[in-house]
């Protein structure tokens, strides 16, 4: 057991008002909202009047959700995957998830620049995402890039030497579904990629007729 203030418990849904005394939470009782998170360790600095311009800003969590990995990386993830559903489903309960699943997936450069993504139909490119808490700002991800693709969506990551390291994608309109379908089979033709869609527990792959494929564990 672990004691709250009560603007804490307020927070988290527990009545509580300036009059009463420090109340107990069972600290396994506080449930996460969602089911799995990146593992990676990224790394921030502080945001110029040039960088903050135009930069997306998101929540931490939110960091690659939705990614790309080249499609050699395949079976790697597919038994990631199958792993995390396990996880999710031993730790669902009505209102949310017991324990949380970090993805610690090593990461290593894509036969990609980041020229090409800058040559994508619609493509813009913007300064690197500014990732937040609940309450405040963590930084702007050192080498990190963005390129919006269109109305709705934007691709971002981490770049080294010109070279991504990490892909992931944001939408955040209904548009922005387009876009990125679009984008990504444009980029299979080249560069042979997978979409992995973490919390919808599936992997999106293209074929050679132009047409998607899913695969789910």
């Amino acid at each position: 057991m672990k004691k709250f203030v009560a603007g804490l418990l307020t927070a988290i849904g527990v009545t509580a008002n300036a009059q009463q005394a420090v109340e107990s939470v069972d600290i396994n009782s506080i449930l996460y909202s969602m089911p799995t998170i990146s593992g990676d360790q990224i790394q921030y600095e502080m945001p110029t009047k040039e960088t903050f311009e135009g930069a997306p800003q998101f929540h931490e969590d939110e960091w690659c959700q939705l990614e790309l990995y080249p499609k050699t990386r395949l079976v790697e993830i597919q038994n990631k995957l199958s792993e995390y559903k396990l996880f999710e489903t031993s730790n669902r309960v009505s209102s949310g998830w017991k324990k949380i699943y970090v993805r610690n997936i090593s990461r290593s450069e894509f036969n990609l620049n980041l020229s090409t993504l800058g040559k994508l139909q619609g493509a813009k490119i913007v300064p690197a995402p500014i990732l937040t808490t609940a309450s405040s700002p963590l930084g702007q991800v050192k080498n990190g890039f963005t390129i919006t693709i269109g109305e709705g969506t934007f691709l971002y990551g981490i770049a080294q030497n010109g070279k991504v390291v990490s892909l992931a994608a944001n939408i955040y309109s209904d548009e922005g579904n387009q876009y990125l379908t679009t984008s990504f089979m444009a980029l299979d033709k080249t560069e042979n990629l997978i979409l992995v869609d973490w919390r919808g527990q599936m992997i999106i792959m293209g074929s050679n007729d132009g047409k998607l494929g899913v695969w789910k564990p």
